[in-house]
């Protein structure tokens, strides 16, 4: 019989795999996708001239707060949707657990 004929050990867990890897950037990618659009939104409103704004540029001033809003909440539902898929491969692949060893009655 050759390798392939055999069927994984039920008991043994799988290893690892990309999962893992993914999970571990989860958190840099979160404060990334969060802080950068801020800074982008700070650095807006810090580089302006001074004295009264138009009404162009506190619309303008508005849509790019607004942005940095969409973008950081954006990055929110992404990080928490690939973390999820992270979780459900990670329960997928751990040792099957059984209620009882006894075997079902026969029919």
């Amino acid at each position: 019989m050759s390798n392939r004929e055999h069927s994984r050990d039920p008991f043994r867990p799988v290893l690892p795999g990309l999962e893992v890897v993914i999970a571990r950037w989860l958190i840099p990618a979160y404060f990334a996708g969060v802080i950068l659009p801020a800074f982008g939104a700070l650095w807006m409103h810090l580089t302006r001239a001074p004295g009264p704004l138009d009404m162009a540029q506190e619309k303008s001033l508005q849509v790019v707060d607004l942005m940095a809003v969409g973008l950081a909440l954006f990055d929110a539902t992404f990080v928490f949707t690939v973390a999820l898929g992270c979780l459900i491969v990670t329960l997928m692949k751990a040792r099957p657990r059984y209620a009882d060893s006894m075997r079902p009655p026969a029919a």
